[in-house]
């Protein structure tokens, strides 16, 4: 016999696998274009697929192939590569099945088959491999069961189709290797035929030919049942991999407020970007969002994880009357019947209170936790502020207290509500002057400063943090470094006012920053600020408005005056303090959102006598200290308070100090020390690291400024 006959000939009703396996693979690609016709439906566009080539295939390597992000928690990891590449290696053997035997006649043509046999005990080994791991994964959600783990019946389903169709093949192989002699390379199912080859050669046709059928079978039941399952991301994740957000992850949309046809915001499913739908699409309901999501640890509404199959049950949802095959136009026409276009209601669903609850919206402190544990690269944060912006601008729907706070934005230029004649309050008790770029400018000394100082709103008007600017500014001084600030001509970056959903009113403040700092010609200087919020914002998000400068954040700047020599502290036993203990918080505006995580622990290792003790969720993986996203305007009344969950952690380290390097972040770990110490004792206190470098500098050069300026 020749051709497929000759490999499959013993295999009863083979030609049946045809009409079976690739009537099953057109099932799945029509119910995949039917999802795609919801996709075509939504009114925003997504990525472009040539932009940056190289750096997106880099990701499909990444994150796809290697799989980096799932290697976070090492077990679930390797369980999870061992069944996706073991289920793509296993392919071959199916692929040949379906094919007649195609791929086996190619492969065995190098080196008279030896390439063939060797894939065979490959296969063999990867089939144990990914046997032991579906077990392991079986094992974690009906007896361990993590918290972050949705225990659905559709993934037992998954896992037991994997299982299903990795144990036929190898059983099938074992018993034909009994009945029809030993397999070429197939060592693992040729020793399990031995013990079976006392069996009658009946028998073992018919267990043969049951577990052979059985494995297609379960490969066409795979395929129905994939579109519809969360395991659609096997093949849905490539390409959300690949359309990732590429902008700086601290840049949100950017909103055209004056475009005729203008979408405030993201209200239904036709406001999303198709990228949007295919997230949803493509979440594999791991959990590790929800998981990482530090409103959700504190007992709060908001579930990343929710959220995002939420968005997909409501795509799910607008398929409803769409065939898997649409009729022709005309007997739609006559009929008067479409089957073709999603419905109009259903794609007009709104998002909030269906896909996510209304308070959880609001609970939300946009730290980007969520969107750094995914491993399938979904965008959280950038929905929900979008969900914000519809809410904000569209339906006044807003926390009460919100409306203090962009008033005083719009009118005061700052969340507090202060007057502008206060902003340099701060220098006052400083032994050396703090000018103004406008001064400079009138006496035509503009060009002799090296950096404008970016104060940002905290600084310049909640007491405990002009302590940190002045402590900053001292730094800068005693590095002869030449600066000066806006004064009265700064105003709020509008981040808060942006995160809170309030696009209208963070253009207003962005515009005129932008315009105040081309005035002086700060594009060609240095921008030093020692606030995230507003180095995100000037960095990442001000070139959506025509802004482009350059901005460093006072923890990189420190680390550069202290590596430059510019900075020197005093050695131990100098006068300085005894050894202490201090752990350090990362901001997460910059450690996940700008990935500055080495400069402030160099710069707390610069001071003598420090011990540094790492929180056990610090640099990427830092929790939260509940202020960003506009939360620092809001009361937190549901569930436990993030900051006094983080303070805990702080405490579990046994450190003296809590150092941090975000005006927001000072203010909730101070309050959060003040509770602890309240209900427990204990004199753990907060410092910023300017603070903490401007106390140990070498008296010499921090009293008279003497070390040279070095050029």
């Amino acid at each position: 016999m020749n051709g497929f006959e000759g490999l499959f000939g013993h295999v009863p009703g083979y030609l049946l696998v045809f009409p079976l396996f690739w009537g099953s693979v057109l099932f799945f690609g029509l119910a995949i274009a039917r999802h795609l016709r919801i996709f075509a439906a939504v009114r925003a566009s997504g990525p472009s697929p040539l932009a940056e080539f190289p750096r997106r295939v880099g990701g499909i390597v990444r994150y796809t192939l290697l799989q980096t992000k799932m290697f976070k928690d090492p077990r679930a990891g390797l369980m999870h590569f061992t069944i996706f590449w073991g289920f793509v290696l296993l392919t071959v053997g199916t692929a040949n099945i379906v094919t007649g035997g195609v791929i086996q006649a190619i492969l065995s043509v190098p080196a008279s088959g030896v390439l063939w046999t060797a894939i065979s005990a490959m296969q063999n080994v990867v089939a144990i491999l990914v046997l032991l791991a579906v077990g392991y994964a079986l094992v974690r959600r009906l007896i361990t069961r993590p918290r972050r783990l949705a225990y659905t019946r559709g993934a037992l389903i998954i896992l037991g189709l994997i299982g299903g169709v990795v144990a036929t093949e190898l059983l099938a192989q074992a018993f034909e290797a009994a009945r029809f002699g030993s397999i070429p390379g197939a060592f693992l199912a040729d020793a399990l035929a031995v013990p079976l080859g006392a069996l009658a050669p009946a028998v073992l046709l018919g267990v043969f030919s049951a577990l052979w059928w059985a494995h297609i079978a379960i490969v066409a039941a795979f395929l129905g049942y994939l579109p519809s399952s969360k395991h659609l991301h096997m093949a849905t994740a490539f390409f959300n991999v690949y359309f990732r957000k590429l902008a700086p992850r601290g840049e949100l949309p950017a909103m055209d407020l004056e475009a005729a046809d203008a979408s405030f915001g993201l209200r239904t499913l036709q406001d999303l970007g198709w990228k949007d739908l295919l997230d949803g699409f493509t979440c594999t309901e791991c959990g590790r969002c929800t998981d990482a999501c530090p409103a959700n640890l504190t007992g709060k509404p908001l579930n990343p994880r929710e959220m995002i199959m939420g968005l997909r049950h409501l795509a799910v949802d607008a398929e409803r009357g769409l065939d898997l095959i649409p009729n022709s136009p005309l007997i739609r026409a006559q009929a008067g019947y479409d089957d073709a276009t999603p419905n109009p209601g259903l794609l007009a669903s709104a998002i909030v209170d269906q896909a996510i609850p209304y308070d959880a919206v609001w609970d939300c402190v946009t730290c980007g936790a969520c969107v750094e544990a995914c491993p399938v690269l979904i965008e959280h944060v950038d929905k929900i502020v979008g969900f914000r912006r519809n809410l904000v601008l569209e339906d006044s729907r807003f926390p009460a207290e919100l409306t203090g706070a962009f008033r005083n934005m719009e009118t005061a230029g700052n969340p507090w509500g202060q007057a502008r004649s206060t902003r340099t309050d701060w220098t006052t008790g400083l032994d050396f002057e703090v000018p103004t770029v406008a001064d400079l400018a009138a006496a035509g000394q503009l060009d002799e400063i090296e950096v404008l100082y970016w104060v940002g709103c905290a600084a310049a008007f909640d007491e405990r943090n002009r302590k940190v600017a002045r402590a900053f500014a001292r730094c800068l001084d005693a590095a002869g470094v030449r600066f000066a600030i806006l004064g009265q001509e700064e105003s709020c970056t509008g981040d808060p006012a942006r995160r809170m959903g309030n696009e209208y009113v963070y253009q207003v403040l962005a515009g005129g920053n932008i315009e105040t700092l081309n005035r002086y010609g700060m594009a060609e200087r240095t921008i030093v600020t020692a606030c995230p919020h507003c180095f995100n914002t000037i960095a990442n998000e001000y070139g959506q408005l025509g802004g482009r400068f350059e901005i460093v954040h006072h923890s990189v700047y420190l680390q550069g005056l202290l590596s430059s020599g510019r900075l020197r502290t005093a050695e131990a036993g100098e006068g300085t303090r005894p050894g202490r203990a201090i752990t350090f918080h990362d901001s997460c505006y910059m450690a996940r959102y700008n990935n500055v995580i080495a400069a402030p622990r160099d710069v707390l290792g610069s001071v003598a006598g420090v011990e540094l003790r790492e929180m056990e969720r610090s640099g990427k993986n830092s929790f939260c200290c509940g202020a960003g996203g506009g939360r620092m305007w809001m009361e937190e009344t549901r569930g436990t308070r993030i900051n006094v969950e983080r303070t805990r952690q702080a405490l579990a380290t046994g450190a003296e100090i809590v150092a941090t390097n975000c005006p927001f972040c000072m203010t909730m770990m101070k309050d959060g020390l003040a509770e602890a110490a309240s209900n427990a004792g204990g004199s753990v206190s907060a410092a910023d690291i300017a603070e903490l470098l401007a106390d140990s500098l070498d008296p010499a050069v921090a009293t008279g400024r003497h070390l040279p300026v070095l050029q």
